[in-house]
Order: C-alpha cells, then sequence, then structure tokens
C-alpha cells in the first residue's frame, strides 16, 4: 500500500477522534477498536477489493453491538459504503450512497 493510502487512513482514523462535543461517541470508538482482530487498514483494502474502486474515507462504526468499519469507496464516479467486519475481516455488505445535496 502506498504512503498516500497509509496518510488518507491515518487521517480518517484522527478524524474520528476530532471535535471536542463528541467525546463520549470517540469513547465508544476507541472501545470498539480494541475489540478489532484487523486493522483500519486491513478493512480499506479490503473494502477497495470488494467493490473494485478507491477508498477515501474509513472509521469504525459504533452503532452496532459488534466492532465493524465502515468505508467510502468511489468507483465510476460514484460512492459506495462498505461494511467490513472488525473481528473477521469479511465484507458484510454495501450500498451505493445517495445523499440528496
Amino acid at each position: 500500500m502506498s504512503r498516500l493510502h497509509n496518510a488518507f487512513a491515518t487521517v480518517a482514523l484522527l478524524a474520528g477522534f476530532a471535535g471536542g462535543t463528541a467525546l463520549a461517541s470517540d469513547a465508544d470508538e476507541i472501545k470498539m477498536l480494541a475489540q478489532t482482530k484487523i486493522t483500519l487498514q486491513q478493512a480499506i483494502e479490503l473494502a477497495q477489493q470488494h467493490q473494485g474502486g478507491q477508498a477515501f474515507e474509513a472509521s469504525i462504526d459504533d452503532d452496532s453491538f459488534k466492532p465493524v468499519y465502515e468505508v467510502s469507496v468511489v468507483k465510476d464516479n460514484r460512492v459506495y459504503d462498505v461494511w467490513v467486519d472488525g473481528v473477521e475481516g469479511k465484507v458484510l455488505g454495501a450500498r451505493e450512497d445517495r445523499k440528496k445535496d
């Protein structure tokens, strides 16, 4: 993986820790991260392989009861959200992100 990819992963992870009002959420994300068996970088690689595109954002998702990475991937000018199990290292699913502007 290139330095650029590593830089994106680092920025995405650090972005999750930024922001003073989200400290409780950050604590939940840190707990989830401690339960993972794969790294954020590995989750990004799995998501890119699954979707066949380029990741531009990734984070740990604390909305479930188990650690899941959410990776945003661009392919053919479309954005896809890909979920990767943080323990098993398997892609759980993907969908096109159709946010309205």
